[in-house]
């Protein structure tokens, strides 16, 4: 079977495609998430049919019958694309989230054994958490902790974000450059995709104490202590979960 120059050339170019395709895919599923589940079929089905035209020109049985090798290959082959997004998908789906507190830790630094100082003497608390999306759409979250005391007065601290508005340093700025090398990290607000879940340490500065010895006597007799996700857009509470103490 002979190849012509032409047939090399559609066959690269289809390669090309398919693997911009399914590395756009793979790296941006919060950015997938978000379109509708129509144009996410037609994304995935895109980068399917760029595959099969790339090996075209090796299969022998539709050789010189393109109109062929479309309508008994590649169409079928994108079925149970559309099938999974338009129908399985939805019916997988559930509401809203579930979250949990994987471990809880204050940053130290070893060589004085004391707190990391970030400008001031605020407590760096840095828990490790477990957020799973269960709807079919990205959502776009901050999380909080809450803590009131004994006496009813309530404390909200955001987690330290990813973009802190303004030019001048601040604490939030401070501690956002402390940590921002490690992988594990997650800052605000996180952009969750559909039907998965996301690991990793938020951090927060607890503005209202010195040290970390108070912050643990905080957290020890504080009559309630729970982390809030809401909305990025409306500030809407839509999940809470209690800091294990």
């Amino acid at each position: 079977m002979k190849i012509s120059l032409q047939q090399i050339a559609v066959s690269l170019a289809a390669l090309v495609l398919a693997t911009a395709v399914v590395i756009f895919v793979s790296q941006n599923p919060a950015q997938i998430g978000a379109q509708s589940l129509l144009v996410r079929a037609l994304i995935l089905s895109l980068g399917i049919v760029s595959a099969l035209v790339a090996v075209y020109p090796l299969n022998r049985i539709f050789s010189k019958k393109p109109g062929s090798y479309i309508a008994v290959v590649c169409l079928p082959a994108v079925v149970p694309v559309f099938l999974y997004y338009l129908l399985i998908m939805p019916s997988q789906a559930g509401v809203g989230f579930t979250a949990e507190q994987l471990t809880s830790e204050l940053i130290t630094d070893s060589s004085s054994n004391g707190l990391v100082e970030v400008g001031f003497s605020y407590p760096i608390y840095t828990p490790r958490i477990r957020v799973t999306n269960k709807s079919i759409f990205t959502a776009q979250v901050n999380i909080f902790l809450r803590m009131v005391d004994a006496n009813g007065e309530n404390s909200l601290f955001r987690a330290v974000r990813n973009t802190v508005p303004g030019s001048g340093l601040t604490v939030e700025s401070a501690v956002r450059g402390l940590v921002s090398e490690s992988d594990d990290v997650l800052f605000l607000p996180l952009a969750l995709p559909p039907l998965s879940s996301m690991s990793g340490q938020l951090v927060f500065v607890i503005a209202n104490l010195d040290d970390g010895s108070s912050f643990t006597q905080a957290v020890g007799s504080a009559y309630q202590a729970q982390f809030e996700i809401r909305s990025r857009e409306t500030g809407a509470l839509l999940y809470e979960f209690p800091l294990n103490r």
